[in-house]
């Protein structure tokens, strides 16, 4: 299973923005920090996994010297690029949670 995040039009601020379009953006940006919690626990799955296979199996998932090996490297690049999209959606997420509480439309 894949999972990709929708991409969007950054979220500019503009005060012509209307109260409905902030909460469906909320909400969209919700399901995309969801989208991406998933991902990682997949994306750390595959690293486990592809650490776990190698033939000559000597150390510890953690261990440094397992990113010597292609399949290991390749599986944690994705688990951390994995980790910056749910930043980066999680940062605009608060900041438009913000915008939300200062229109008086969150709690």
């Amino acid at each position: 299973m894949s999972v990709r995040p929708v991409p969007l039009p950054a979220y500019s601020g503009r005060p012509g923005v209307g109260d409905a379009d902030l909460l469906a953006r909320l909400h969209l940006l919700t399901e995309q920090v969801d989208y991406a919690l998933a991902e990682i626990v997949l994306r750390r799955a595959a690293y486990r996994r592809a650490c776990e296979e190698e033939a000559d199996w000597q150390w510890s998932p953690s261990g440094v010297e397992a990113l010597s090996r292609p399949a290991v490297a390749e599986a944690l690049a994705r688990q951390l690029a994995a980790v910056e999209r749910l930043r980066l959606w999680a940062q605009e997420l608060h900041w438009l949670q913000e915008q939300a509480r200062l229109r008086g439309l969150l709690r």
